[in-house]
C-alpha cells in the first residue's frame, strides 16, 4: 500500500523515491529559511519527510538551491496565451506554475458546453493541475451577440467533475443588483461551492456587500490599494494581477505583508505567449511584486499557500490532495530556485515527485483532439458597412484608451461629416474608426464608433483586426480608412480567425488562430514566431500604444468601465450602480 510505504519512507526504513539533498527550504509558516532533505513518494505524489539523512532511489543535489511550494495561479484565461491547454501545460509548468485555476470563458462564448467539456478533458491529461472554473456569464451581457448560451442547468451538470472547482468570475453585476432570475439561479446553484468574483473600479460600498453576500470569494479586478483594502475588510480575497495589459502588481505590492498575505493571491488573468516566453509566468508576478516592495516570504505565501486556501486546495478532499507547503503529507509540487529569493530565478520544478523535463509531457497517456475549427461565419464585407451617417458635424463620446488597463475613459469630441453625410474619423487628434462585427452567424450586426489612443497617422494609414474580442469574440477592427478596415476583416474571414495588419490596402502581417478564432493549434514556439512577425508588421504603422492587439481585443468588453463597443453599438458601463446601457446615437447599429 502506498500509505504504508510512505510511512516507512518517512521513518527512513526504506528509501524514498526521490530526495532533494541539503536544499534550502522557505518555511511559509514562520518565514524562515533552513536547510534539510526533502523525501518524496512518487506513487502518491507527496512529500514524506523533511529533515536530515534521507536516502532516495533518485537524488537531486539541492546545495545552493531553495525550495518553495509550486506556484498556484489563481485566475487565468488560457485562451489569451493563444495556445491550447495542452501546449499551455508545456509552456508554464517548467517556470513553476504547478496548479492553475482556469476559466474557459473565452472559448465558451464561442462554443458553449463543448468548450467546457474540451477544457475538462484536457485537465485530465495535463501534467500540471489545470483545474476548471465553470464560465458563469455566457453571454457576458445582453448587449452583445455571443456564439453560445450557458444556463445554470448546463453548469450544474459539470459541477461534480474531479477537476472542476466551482463558478468562474461572476461578471453580471447588474443582474445581481436587479436580482435578475437567471443571474440569481446560477448563484443559488453554487451556494454550497466556490464562486469567483469580478469587481472592477467603482464597485464599492453596498454593491460590494451585496456581491459578497452572494458567496463571491475573491476578485482579480483590483487596481488601487484602497479598493483592495475595502475588499479585504469584507472578507473578499484579492488576487494581485500582472498580465499583458492589466499590470496591477506595482500598485498593489505594498499590500503584501505577513498579516495580509494569507488573504491574497497572484494571477496573470490574460498573458500573451510572447510575454510567457520572454518574461515568464507566475514567477514574473512574484518578481514584480517583490521588486516593488512586497515582503519576500509573504509574496511566496501569496503565490502558494494563500492561493490554495482560497480554493480549498490546502486540505485533503475526495477531489484533490492538499498543496501549498513544503511539509510531509503535502503534494510534492516544488519550485527549486537559485540565487536570492527576491529574484525568483527558477532552476527546476518538481511535479508530483517527478522532475519536470521535456520528456515528461510525452507520458500524458492520451491526446485530446482540438475542437472549434471553422467558427468564423461572416459574409464578405464592403466599405459601406463601416459608414456611420449623420446630417452634420456631431459631438459624440469617443472611447479613449488607458495605458496598462482594459478600462477606458470617454471624452466628447465634435467629428466632421463628409459630402455624403458620413461621420468621419479625425486622425489629426488621434481619433480612428472602430467597428465590431458579429461573426457567429447569428444576425450580422455591425457596431461602428470611434476610438482615441492607437496613434494611427494620416500619412501612414493602416488597420488592425482581431477575432479575439472579449467576451463574445466577435471581430474587432480599427483603422485609418474604411478601405483598409475592409481588407483586414475579409482576410480574417479567409484565415478563420486571428490577427491581421493592413497597410496601403494590402495585408502586411497576420497570425492565424483557427481554434474557435481565438487559439492556434501550433506549438508555443511557432506562435511566438508568428507574434514576432505580426508585431514587426504593426511597427510599420508607427502606433503609439504598447500591445495594440491586446487593447483592441478588450474594447468590446462592456463589463469593464467606461465606454466600450459591441456589435450592438457603443455601451457605457457605470460601476457605481452596475448599470450598463447603449449610447443612444442614431444609426449606431447596422445589420448586414
Amino acid at each position: 500500500m502506498s500509505l504504508t510505504r510512505s510511512v516507512r519512507q518517512a521513518l527512513g526504513s526504506v528509501m524514498a523515491d526521490l530526495v532533494i539533498k541539503n536544499v534550502g527550504i522557505l518555511n511559509l509558516v514562520t518565514g524562515a529559511t533552513y536547510t534539510a532533505d526533502i523525501a518524496m513518494n512518487r506513487e502518491s505524489g507527496t512529500i514524506v519527510g523533511v529533515g536530515e539523512g534521507y536516502v532516495g532511489e533518485s537524488t537531486i543535489d539541492g546545495k545552493h538551491l531553495t525550495a518553495v511550494p509550486g506556484f498556484i495561479h489563481t485566475h487565468v484565461h488560457v485562451e489569451s496565451s493563444k495556445i491550447t491547454p495542452l501546449e499551455f501545460d508545456r509552456a508554464v509548468l517548467p517556470s513553476g506554475t504547478t496548479t492553475a485555476i482556469c476559466d474557459p470563458h473565452e472559448m465558451s462564448n464561442v462554443l458553449g458546453m463543448d468548450a467546457l467539456r474540451y477544457f475538462i478533458a484536457c485537465s485530465e491529461v495535463t501534467k500540471m493541475d489545470l483545474l476548471v472554473n465553470l464560465s458563469s456569464c455566457v453571454p457576458a451581457t445582453p448587449l452583445e451577440t455571443s456564439g453560445a448560451r450557458l444556463t445554470a442547468k448546463d453548469l450544474v451538470s459539470l459541477r461534480d467533475h474531479r477537476n472542476v472547482v466551482g463558478l468562474a468570475e461572476f461578471m453580471d453585476i447588474g443582474g445581481v443588483m436587479s436580482q435578475n432570475p437567471d443571474t440569481m439561479e446560477k448563484l443559488e446553484a453554487f451556494q454550497d461551492g466556490h464562486i469567483d468574483g469580478h469587481m472592477p473600479t467603482g464597485v464599492s460600498g453596498r454593491m460590494l456587500n451585496a456581491l459578497a453576500a452572494c458567496g463571491i470569494a475573491n476578485c482579480h479586478e483590483t487596481a488601487r490599494v484602497d479598493h483592495a483594502e475595502e475588499k479585504l475588510r469584507l472578507g473578499i480575497q484579492v488576487f494581485i494581477r500582472e498580465g499583458s495589459v492589466c499590470k496591477n502588481a506595482t500598485e498593489l505590492a505594498p499590500l503584501v505583508t505577513p498579516m495580509r498575505s494569507p488573504f491574497l493571491g497572484l494571477c496573470t488573468d490574460d498573458r500573451s505567449c510572447s510575454d510567457i516566453t520572454s518574461e515568464g509566468h507566475l514567477d514574473h508576478v512574484v518578481r514584480t511584486v517583490i521588486a516593488h516592495g512586497g515582503d519576500v516570504a509573504s509574496t511566496y505565501r501569496a503565490a502558494t499557500w494563500s492561493g490554495a486556501q482560497n480554493f480549498g486546495l490546502h486540505k485533503n478532499t475526495p477531489k484533490w490532495r492538499r498543496r501549498g507547503l513544503v511539509a510531509p503529507g503535502w503534494k510534492a509540487d516544488l519550485v527549486l530556485l537559485e540565487g536570492a529569493l527576491k529574484h525568483c530565478k527558477v532552476h527546476s520544478v518538481i511535479k508530483n515527485a517527478q522532475l519536470v523535463t521535456p520528456e515528461l509531457f510525452a507520458t500524458r497517456g492520451r491526446d485530446v483532439p482540438v475542437i472549434g475549427h471553422n467558427s468564423i461565419k461572416i459574409k464578405t464585407i464592403t466599405e459601406a458597412d463601416f459608414a456611420l451617417k449623420r446630417p452634420q458635424a456631431t459631438t459624440i463620446p469617443v472611447i479613449e484608451l488607458i495605458k496598462h488597463s482594459v478600462e477606458t475613459s470617454s471624452t466628447e469630441y465634435c467629428l466632421p461629416v463628409d459630402a455624403e453625410g458620413r461621420l468621419q474619423r479625425d486622425l489629426g487628434r488621434d481619433i480612428a474608426k472602430l467597428a465590431v462585427l458579429e461573426r457567429h452567424g447569428k444576425n450580422g450586426n455591425i457596431g461602428v464608433w470611434f476610438v482615441k489612443g492607437f496613434g494611427l497617422r494620416p500619412d501612414v494609414g493602416g488597420a488592425i483586426a482581431s477575432s479575439v474580442g472579449h467576451d463574445s469574440h466577435n471581430i474587432t477592427v480599427v483603422g485609418a480608412s474604411d478601405a483598409e478596415m475592409t481588407v483586414a476583416v475579409n482576410r480574417l474571414r479567409d484565415i478563420q480567425g486571428g490577427f491581421v495588419v493592413v497597410k496601403g490596402g494590402r495585408v502586411i502581417g497576420e497570425l492565424a488562430l483557427p481554434v474557435a478564432g481565438i487559439m492556434s493549434d501550433q506549438s508555443l514556439h511557432d506562435v511566438r514566431q508568428g507574434e514576432l512577425q505580426l508585431m514587426a508588421a504593426v511597427r510599420q504603422l508607427g502606433l503609439s500604444v504598447d500591445e495594440p492587439f491586446m487593447h483592441l481585443m478588450f474594447l468590446p468588453l462592456c463589463v469593464i468601465p467606461k465606454l466600450k463597443l459591441t456589435d450592438f453599438g457603443p455601451v457605457r458601463f457605470d460601476p457605481q450602480n452596475g448599470d450598463m446601457a447603449p449610447v443612444l446615437i442614431d444609426d449606431q447599429r447596422k445589420s448586414k
